[in-house]
């Protein structure tokens, strides 16, 4: 099996989240949609999963419906259908991924109650041991995610582990440290790195 990974960098990301900040303040929040489809398209042309790399054909266009709709059925639900906004758009993300030459159904089929229960028990966890099991609270939600996801109709898992994850954890934590704060900048990166080198698809038999 080849190996996953991610080769975006940091500078590009910061560039493309400024760039999408500014254009979405100066449009009222109208362009959202655009700055949300051009961060996906950016983070799938730099992740490869088992030498796939991946692509993004969802448009700003289409968004911008969904957008519209999810907002009016929050306004009609007195803000109930909010909670569910982030699980439809990551539905609609997983939607228009594909690999590179690929172009069959993809999808998530996770749940909203299934997320808040983890992220609570994550939070919960995490607060409870001071931080440190925030690795385990990482990798619990990662293994959650994946396995809701299909590309291709090939369903992802992951396989990275708590205390591997710590292991990186406390060597990014000491070269923060070391570097007076500055290596900080790069661990979201890092930790993107980690999580994907971890995400694979599923071997048919």
């Amino acid at each position: 099996m080849e190996k996953s990974y991610f080769d975006g960098g940091l500078l590009q990301l910061v560039g493309y989240k400024i760039l999408g900040f500014l254009v979405t303040v100066c449009t009222l929040g109208i362009c959202l949609p655009w700055a949300c489809t051009m961060v996906y398209n950016w983070e799938a042309k730099h992740t490869v999963i088992n030498g796939e790399r991946l692509r993004f054909d969802g448009s700003a266009i289409g968004l911008f419906g969904q957008w519209i709709k999810w907002l009016l059925l929050t306004i009609i639900t007195f803000g109930i259908y909010g909670l569910w906004v982030g699980i439809k758009l990551k539905k609609w993300r997983y939607q228009h991924t594909h690999t590179s030459y690929g172009n069959l159904k993809s999808d998530f089929d996770g749940g909203l109650l299934q997320l808040v229960g983890y992220k609570i028990l994550g939070f919960l966890v995490t607060v409870c041991t001071l931080g440190i099991c925030l690795p385990w609270a990482f990798t619990m939600i990662y293994n959650w995610e994946y396995k809701h996801v299909t590309i291709d109709y090939n369903r992802l898992y992951f396989d990275g582990s708590a205390i591997g994850l710590f292991g990186q954890w406390i060597k990014w934590f000491l070269l923060t440290i070391i570097t007076f704060g500055i290596y900080g900048l790069w661990v979201g990166i890092k930790l993107k790195k980690w999580q994907i080198s971890h995400v694979n698809f599923v071997l048919r038999m």
